[in-house]
């Protein structure tokens, strides 16, 4: 759709909406200013508008994942388990809330969250793979779990009388997943930190660093438009 169409839509939408806040016509208007790149006003119009429509499963997927765009990894989780709650067959939000548990490393419920998407959609081929690369995760799981109780947190140790050697160090580990936690925590400095340390490309360290600056940014905005609201 061309940019003078949308511009004639959201016009459309924000007068149907003048005469009638309560209207679900602003899921629509949402969508368009999202497609038009204004972000912060399809967020406003999304928050003001779900104050009248609760259960828009729309509008809420389209606020979830604006969300997860912008590293704003909680409120997107918020948002999608509201969807699957009114729409359990809705399989992109069962998708994203997936990705999500695994990113914090809850792969039961990753598991879980797409077995109930898989009841309505057993055909797709792709939520099969995904299940199966999460069983092989949750499997690898409960084996490291096994053998780690077989061990002493001692630096050298014996197990039915053999001695064994534990000279190396654990050294730690630096994930984007890692670095999204301290996104959401509001440690930017940290996030930065492990985003130094994962790209050694200094193209891809930069862009990385850039959208946490934007995201920052983005969540200081609408940290302030919400409490001028309030």
């Amino acid at each position: 759709m061309e940019d003078h169409e949308l511009a004639e839509l959201g016009k459309k939408y924000e007068n149907i909406l003048s005469k009638d806040p309560e209207s679900n016509t602003f899921s629509l208007l949402a969508n368009v200013l999202y497609r038009q790149g204004k972000t912060d006003k399809a967020i406003g119009v999304l928050i003001r508008g779900l104050g009248y429509n609760k259960n828009n499963v729309t509008a809420r997927f389209l606020l979830g994942k604006i969300y997860y765009e912008r590293w704003m990894i909680n409120q997107a989780k918020k948002e999608m388990e509201k969807v699957l709650q009114y729409s359990p067959q809705n399989l992109e939000a069962a998708k994203l809330l997936s990705q999500i548990y695994r990113s914090e490393d809850k792969w039961d419920k990753a598991l879980q969250t797409l077995s109930v998407a898989y009841s309505f959609h057993s055909s797709d081929e792709n939520v099969v793979v995904e299940m199966k690369e999460i069983k092989k995760e949750i499997s690898k799981k409960e084996a490291k779990l096994s053998k780690q109780v077989f061990e002493t947190p001692s630096g050298s140790r014996k197990i039915k009388g053999i001695e064994i050697d534990d000279s190396s160090k654990n050294e730690e580990v630096y994930t984007e997943t890692m670095a999204n936690l301290y996104i959401e925590q509001g440690q930017y400095d940290k996030a930065r930190e492990v985003l130094e340390k994962i790209f050694t490309n200094e193209t891809e360290r930069n862009l990385a660093i850039e959208k946490l600056e934007e995201t920052k940014l983005n969540k200081m905005n609408l940290t302030a438009e919400l409490s001028s609201r309030e």
